[in-house]
């Protein structure tokens, strides 16, 4: 089958990267994959890749992003009318405004379409207060709507989205959870000749690290990492923050005028060197911010610490924190719990036996988001809709 595959940060080694693995899984199962994105990538692994040439960075403000979206739903859809013979258009958010244009390109193609929920939007910006305008509320709700109609299977990232979509009128078939995944076989390739030396380099080799790797941006509340090293007392324990985002300036900033010698802020990072990170780190950090709808997300980088065997920090109830406690591979915590936190990161770094424990029950929970098996299942997905006797 043909897939045009829409995608706006599709990216080959920093960030996420699940885009690419789709896409590569998919050549590699004699399929035809075209990638529209808005950054300036070349074609590779058999993916014929178009760029939009959409500028976008993460420091930019609502205004600027909202024009970049423009910039790409315009250009992406002048791009998709001239491939042919296509059977799926396969459409990934945010921003919401991709499955417009996925839902056009569909209907000029006469093919099947799926849409890819990545994050619950404008669920998420306007219970958060981002987006306040009633009439702005109700075009993004009725866009949503039309969407999810247009599409013939919505894929979704975490069994709450899932709720969230029925709860929604939704049909339960027309979804398909097909959560983000851990790159099992990577980390057991990096050699410890290799670990040895990303220590030194950083001169951290005597250090216990918990490291965030990531978008330093809004929702991610990296202040919350830096209230906890502030709080923590031991001077063993460093936190590590890579990456680049809207409030990284600031976040500098704090750390300086509070003279927190704990934290340490590098560059983002290829894909490779962050997994690099992860192997040499202790525990991992994933934060959002306090607003129970970002429960149901799903962060790449939390599969990318599972993989590694990284007992890892969160600070909600959600699924993620179900799943970490069914296996005994740790738990998250309430918002309110920094403190039970860094009595977690101490009795992490004091208490071995305990550590190897946790580390091996997170090693057979990421089993069961091995990234072949997850977009296998995804190939599939989109082989019986393009034909149902597959």
């Amino acid at each position: 089958m043909k897939i045009l595959y829409l995608h706006q940060y599709f990216n080959t080694d920093k960030g996420s990267t699940r885009s690419y693995e789709i896409a590569k899984y998919m050549v590699s199962k004699n399929n035809k994959v075209t990638i529209i994105t808005g950054n300036d990538t070349d074609s590779c692994a058999g993916i014929k890749i178009k760029t939009t040439k959409t500028k976008y960075k993460q420091e930019y403000g609502y205004g600027k992003r909202i024009l970049s979206f423009i910039h790409y739903m315009y250009k992406s859809f002048f791009i998709g009318l001239k491939e042919k013979e296509v059977d799926v258009v396969f459409a990934s958010s945010t921003p919401l405004t991709i499955g417009l244009i996925g839902m056009l390109l569909a209907k000029v193609k006469r093919c099947k379409f799926v849409f890819e929920v990545r994050d619950l939007w404008p669920d998420i910006p306007i219970e958060m207060g981002i987006i306040k305008n009633k009439g702005l509320k109700k075009i993004l709700f009725a866009l949503e709507s039309m969407i999810y109609s247009a599409a013939d299977k919505i894929i979704v990232l975490s069994p709450g989205m899932k709720e969230d979509l029925l709860s929604k009128g939704v049909k339960w078939e027309k979804i398909a959870t097909i959560t983000n995944f851990a790159d099992i076989n990577y980390f057991s390739r990096i050699c410890s000749e290799d670990k040895e030396g990303a220590l030194a380099k950083l001169g951290l080799k005597e250090k216990f690290i918990c490291l965030y790797a990531g978008t330093l941006g809004f929702i991610n509340h990296i202040d919350y990492i830096l209230q906890l090293a502030e709080e923590t007392d031991d001077p063993d324990i460093v936190y590590l923050i890579v990456g680049d985002g809207k409030e990284k300036e600031r976040l500098i900033q704090v750390k300086e005028s509070k003279k927190l010698n704990n934290v340490i802020f590098l560059d983002q990072v290829s894909k490779q060197e962050a997994y690099l990170l992860m192997a040499v780190s202790h525990i991992g950090l994933c934060f959002v911010r306090d607003h129970e709808i970002l429960n149901r997300n799903s962060q790449n980088k939390l599969f990318d610490f599972w993989a590694a065997g990284k007992p890892t920090l969160i600070n909600y109830k959600g699924w993620q924190h179900e799943v970490m406690t069914k296996y005994e591979a740790g738990h998250g915590f309430e918002y309110s719990e920094k403190s039970k936190m860094i009595e977690y990161v101490k009795s992490m770094k004091s208490d071995k036996r305990m550590y190897l424990k946790i580390q091996g029950n997170i090693e057979r929970l990421a089993l069961n988001y091995e990234k072949t098996r997850l977009i296998a299942k995804l190939e599939r997905t989109l082989s019986e809709l393009v034909d149902p006797n597959h």
